[in-house]
């Protein structure tokens, strides 16, 4: 779905939630912008968090452990 649409559906969304008023469509088209730019700020962020842990257990998995690090396996059963 490209973002103009999902800007309608979401002026759409707020209008009917608001019971239908009329003259307030403006109101609705801005809100929709506001709430859609979070959005987008929001997933960025997330993005670049996980862009950071990815890099940072990265560089972990590549340093050589010390022999303290190192547990034994489980000797318990599974089952």
């Amino acid at each position: 779905m490209d973002k103009e649409q999902e800007r309608r559906e979401r002026a759409y969304r707020i209008w009917e939630a608001e019971g239908r008023p009329e003259g307030l469509d403006q109101d609705h088209w801005r809100r929709a912008e506001e709430k859609h730019e979070a959005t987008d700020r929001e997933g960025a962020d997330v993005t670049h968090a996980n862009q950071q842990a990815s890099d940072t257990f990265n560089d972990a998995r590549n340093r050589p452990g010390s022999p303290t690090d190192v547990r034994p396996p489980s000797t318990v059963s599974p089952d």
